[in-house]
């Protein structure tokens, strides 16, 4: 145990405080110096959710306690990835190419040591990865919702924060019993100026980038409240367009070559341009996996902290 709380318990002990008190001031004590330790780590923003929350979203076999018995709360972490400037960048690939998101990874991997260390509970990273078709064993954005970070969103269901908007999680689960933060009581999206843009031409800005009726990913309604009150995405068509290269679509671009029965035609596909870059993809990974940002590009939650010279 870090030696500032082992004195601050200490002096509790000493004091007259009921038993209860001291409990909850030294698990106050222990949220600050990890919501601390992960911003030092690198994340951006840092929320804290207990598991019960799990109970009413989840099923069973994608709780936090399915992956860690007797686990008693989530620490999790958003970071920006992409730079200011790689937004602007004049080559779309540099969103990707650099990787620029793996803060968040490096921060809650330095965060679940840090408790362990500091506080001797078992602590371990959520594993966010798909492991049968796009289906991870813990959802990533769900834990965001529930540690008060963010909301779900019209452009691809994506968990924006009120302040950055677009954030990549990660998540830490921990035997450790601390403090819950309240979820946000107020959507993140529509932005006032997307409500707006509907009104005008029934799309938002992310509808508006890729239309469903034209082919695209997005769609939904606004009520007269000004919140969301449908949504439609089409992830296998997203991710069709927005994951060309990579581990799925060299399974995909395998499939199909062993599958076709012409040998001139599997030969053409086996050394087609875009197998080649399918192969390099995986071998090196950091070929471009994700290229597509338009509906976020277009977002203007959290554009604000976009602006520099």
């Amino acid at each position: 145990m870090a030696q500032i709380h082992t004195t601050q318990l200490e002096t509790q002990r000493n004091s007259s405080a009921h038993p209860d008190q001291i409990e909850g001031s030294v698990h106050e004590t222990a949220s600050t110096a990890i919501k601390a330790a992960a911003l030092s780590f690198g994340a951006d923003v840092v929320g804290i959710a207990n598991i019960e929350r799990w109970e009413a979203y989840a099923p069973a076999g994608y709780r936090p306690t399915d992956l860690l018995p007797g686990a008693r709360s989530v620490v999790v972490v958003g970071a920006r990835g992409p730079t200011a400037g790689a937004w602007r960048a004049a080559d779309p690939r540099l969103m990707e190419v650099l990787g620029l998101d793996f803060a968040n990874d490096r921060a809650i991997a330095a965060l679940t040591g840090f408790i362990e260390q500091e506080y001797e509970h078992y602590a371990i990273q959520a594993p966010g990865l798909s492991v049968a078709g796009h289906q991870p064993p813990f959802s990533y954005m769900l834990a965001a919702v529930l540690s008060g970070l963010g909301t779900r969103s019209f452009a691809a269901n994506i968990v924006l924060n009120p302040r950055f908007g677009l954030l990549y999680y990660s998540a830490c689960i921990t035997t450790l019993e601390l403090p819950a933060d309240p979820m946000l009581e107020q959507d993140v999206c529509p932005h006032p100026m997307c409500v707006q843009t509907y009104k005008h031409i029934g799309k938002t800005p992310c509808m508006a980038a890729c239309p469903a009726d034209e082919g695209g990913c997005l769609d939904g309604t606004i009520d007269k409240d000004g919140h969301i009150e449908s949504v439609y995405y089409d992830r296998e068509r997203c991710a069709s367009r927005a994951m060309n290269f990579g581990p799925f679509v060299f399974q995909k671009a395998m499939a199909d070559i062993v599958t076709e029965d012409d040998s001139e035609t599997r030969k053409a596909k086996i050394h087609s341009d875009f197998f080649t870059r399918v192969c390099s993809g995986v071998s090196f990974y950091k070929e471009s996996v994700a290229q597509c940002f338009e509906c976020m590009r277009v977002c203007p939650i959290g554009r604000q902290e976009r602006k520099l010279k």
